[in-house]
């Protein structure tokens, strides 16, 4: 089955520095600005482009302990980035992949509004209680106002 859900947030911070850092510099901000998100991002298949797969090993924000992440897509003109998780404990073993989408759009005043949708694709007829949907989207947003907040003050 597919579940769905669609999160927009508004920063302050312009577009393409915070595609740079929400996205493309990820694994070098989060741990500076987040430690407990992530323990390490290792690459183990790419150049850090698409097709590239990481294997993140979570910190004690989350109850889960592995991901492993392949980048799908990166257009930086367009300010759009794609990856979908493909393994590790966080598919919870009825999950297949999720796939992440964000799209960074400049706003009048200098700053920028992030979208993200995100596609959980389950096995089967599988469900993920929406409590864990909900869970996961708030920690999202966690992971956003603390890389926003670095990118501020740096």
């Amino acid at each position: 089955g597919v579940q769905k859900t669609e999160v927009e947030a508004t920063s302050t911070v312009p577009a393409q520095k915070l595609y740079a850092g929400l996205l493309l510099d990820i694994d070098d901000i989060l741990p500076k600005a987040f430690p407990q998100a992530i323990k390490s991002s290792e690459i183990i298949e790419g150049d850090g482009g698409v097709g590239t797969v990481k294997l993140v090993t979570l910190g004690e924000a989350s109850q889960f302990n592995t991901m492993k992440q392949r980048i799908d897509a990166i257009d930086k003109d367009a300010l759009t980035y794609t990856y979908s998780i493909i393994g590790g404990d966080i598919l919870l073993d009825i999950i297949e992949s999720i796939v992440n989408h964000f799209t960074i759009v400049p706003t009048p005043d200098g700053g920028s509004i992030v979208k993200n949708t995100t596609i959980y694709n389950t096995i089967g007829d599988a469900v993920i209680p929406e409590e864990n949907i909900k869970d996961a989207t708030e920690k999202a947003g966690l992971i956003f106002k603390a890389v926003e907040a670095y990118l501020l003050a740096n």
